[in-house]
């Protein structure tokens, strides 16, 4: 019986493949973890060109080889489908200077003075990735920049992109002084004499942002090639991209043309045309279907397999650590946040998108707003007859409680990011410390949307945090730093386990794309995206899951990396 379901099995394979008789090159000795349910674990794999031929034992596999085929010994190890960022912002940054993982003021110091340094003929420095944690008091201030470049602009953002600290070089150059207004949707900070520390928060970045010149389109193509080689060795093979730009567009298409993306890339178009940000929480003249013309004709240009458009992104409010994330309640010390929207006007605008056949995404992190977005959902499928859209909230840091049986109820995606339960010194002692304690038992609790039955899809908000899935699936498992700490991990009943990491960052994350059909699983005629791994990460301690290395990274059948001294190769 199994002979017979596994020659149907491989009938239809050859017919998806093209009628392929043979295989280009299969994997064998291995333990394919291909997330079909109605073939778990297999331990061999063929491809032929772009897609799998089939999946079953070391013999049946074997029986398809050719006289060219190449055949590849896994030595036992892990293959299991390619990783897929569903939240993340491609090109990234240029030459600037990185400070993701910075824990104190001197290495902050440091890196800002070596990389000043090394770049004297620079006009401005730029750079991004600090936490509050490396600051005096969590406050940030522009002394700390002033002290190693006094004489050119300096502006960092902070490591979730919602803030940015200048020095006063760039004070002075963007005219900010403590009489100027904050923006609509913004906060500039200042200290308790009412001068401002520097600190730039949502909106206010552009008064400094839009005085810095862009790098120049090589400089980005340079930054877009090396990202898409460091995702690769992390196991990514595909992204969905949370933002997209015009003056970014020709990168992608310039990568396209030559044959050089190492990802699939879904891009979401921002929900306001000319803004992350309405001008003020009452929109002055609402979207039309005319406007979206541009975005239709991406839509319609870009269907895959490489490049792909149809979802559009919004942002409801800002982040915990600023406390401008939109909350119910207010904040430990006052506040409750900016919510970047009126519910009237978002559903209006939600609605026009849902009616146009679009998925939206919102950035929703408070309570407050991830309710809004949920109402905005709703009322878009009642008021257009319409569902299957598979919308999605964005972050989801602090929903109430009884919103999350509603991401089920109403066929919304929770996207969420797996290394923001990081229990790192700034999570600890200014994010937790914001929220207070009840708020913080259940912030980044990917469990509560795995018991509710919700699809949850896992992404790093890269740059925010870094894209390695494999840590961040240490995190969403032990919810402890790669330290060790806290001991028993912080709010451990908020654990998920390592099955369910994988199928986020997996099956999962290709439902949120609308992909399921051709990647997600490894299962005959679909698109060849794998990744082999050093260790099987489904039995070892989930501390182990840290040494875990990836060995090999296909994406349609092409090794897009291979680790030194992996040779998997050997043996016709």
């Amino acid at each position: 019986m199994k002979k017979v379901c596994l020659l149907i099995v491989l009938a239809l394979a050859a017919v998806r493949a093209g009628a392929a008789d043979h295989a280009d090159r299969i994997f064998v000795h291995g333990k394919i973890w291909t997330e079909d349910d109605q073939h778990p674990v297999a331990e061999a794999m063929a491809i032929h060109g772009d897609r799998i031929l089939a999946v079953g034992s070391d013999a049946d596999i074997r029986a398809l080889a050719g006289p060219d085929t190449a055949v590849v010994d896994l030595g036992g190890r892990l293959v299991v489908p390619g990783f897929n960022d569903a939240h993340l912002h491609f090109p990234g940054r240029g030459d600037q200077v990185e400070l993701a993982g910075v824990e104190s003021l001197r290495e902050f110091h440091r890196r800002v003075a070596a990389f000043a340094a090394a770049h004297p003929s620079s006009a401005w420095i730029r750079g991004g990735g600090w936490a509050y944690s490396v600051f005096p008091d969590r406050k940030a201030d522009k002394k700390f920049l002033n002290e190693m470049v006094p004489d050119r602009p300096v502006y960092l953002v902070e490591r979730d992109g919602h803030m940015g600290l200048a020095n006063s070089k760039a004070l002075e150059l963007a005219g900010i002084t403590r009489a100027t207004p904050d923006p609509p949707n913004g906060r500039i900070v200042h200290d308790p004499s009412g001068e401002p520390t520097g600190e730039l928060q949502e909106s206010a970045q552009r008064l400094v942002t839009d005085h810095i010149p862009p790098p120049s389109a090589d400089e980005m193509y340079g930054a877009l090639l090396r990202h898409m080689d460091e995702a690769a060795a992390a196991g990514l093979t595909a992204v969905q991209n949370a933002s997209w730009s015009r003056d970014d567009q020709p990168l992608f298409v310039r990568a396209l043309a030559e044959g050089a993306l190492k990802l699939r890339f879904r891009f979401a178009t921002p929900m306001l045309i000319t803004s992350m940000y309405p001008p003020d929480h009452v929109m002055k003249q609402p979207l039309t279907a005319g406007d979206l013309d541009e975005y239709r004709r991406l839509r319609d240009t870009f269907r895959g397999p490489l490049v792909k458009f149809g979802a559009i992104k919004g942002v409801l409010d800002g982040t915990v650590d600023a406390k401008t994330a939109a909350m119910m309640e207010p904040y430990v010390g006052g506040g409750s946040g900016i919510p970047f929207w009126e519910q009237d006007d978002l559903n209006r605008t939600v609605a026009l998108y849902d009616r146009e056949g679009f998925q939206v995404l919102l950035h929703a992190i408070g309570d407050r707003a991830i309710h809004m977005a949920l109402d905005a959902f709703e009322y878009a499928e009642r008021t257009n007859g319409t569902s299957g859209r598979r919308h999605r909230v964005e972050h989801i840091e602090v929903p109430l409680l009884a919103d999350i049986p509603r991401f089920k109820q109403l066929g919304v995606i929770a996207s969420t990011q797996a290394m923001f339960a990081n229990p790192d010194p700034t999570t600890l002692d200014n994010y937790a410390v914001a929220l207070g304690p009840s708020r913080a038992s259940h912030a980044n609790a990917f469990k509560l949307f795995d018991d509710a039955g919700a699809v949850q899809a896992f992404g790093s908000d890269w740059p925010v945090f870094a894209f390695e899935p494999l840590p961040a699936m240490y995190v969403a498992v032990t919810r402890m730093t790669p330290q060790g700490t806290p001991a028993g991990g912080w709010y451990p009943r908020n654990r998920i386990t390592v099955e369910a990491a994988l199928r986020h960052f997996t099956r999962d994350a290709a439902f949120a794309a609308f992909d399921e059909g051709v990647r997600g699983t490894l299962a005959p005629g679909k698109l060849a995206d794998f990744v082999v791994l050093s260790e099987d990460i489904l039995t070892i301690p989930p501390r182990r899951i840290l040494d875990t290395k990836v060995l090999l990274t296909v994406m349609g059948g092409r090794d897009t990396y291979r680790a030194p001294g992996f040779q998997g190769d050997g043996g016709r």
